[in-house]
């Protein structure tokens, strides 16, 4: 049976594991999906059509995706 000590540090290394794994999820795929809907909503909302506002939802996901992708790097 492994001792406590060693469980502890097992537990501890699976926790930070699947936080990372939880932040990275939300950071790349969660957050500039909501940016990028709300820009896209603002934009038909302000009447500027289907096509712009379809151009400015997808530029927004690639900007913000790329941005967090850099952020993530350095951890």
């Amino acid at each position: 049976m492994v001792d406590e000590a060693t469980q502890k540090t097992l537990d501890a290394e699976e926790h930070h594991k699947s936080y990372v794994g939880i932040m990275r999820a939300t950071g790349e795929v969660i957050l500039p999906l909501v940016m990028a809907m709300a820009v896209f909503f603002v934009n038909l909302v302000l009447a500027n059509g289907f096509l712009i506002a379809l151009v400015g939802g997808v530029i927004t996901y690639l900007l913000v995706f790329f941005v967090v992708r850099v952020f993530f790097s350095h951890h």
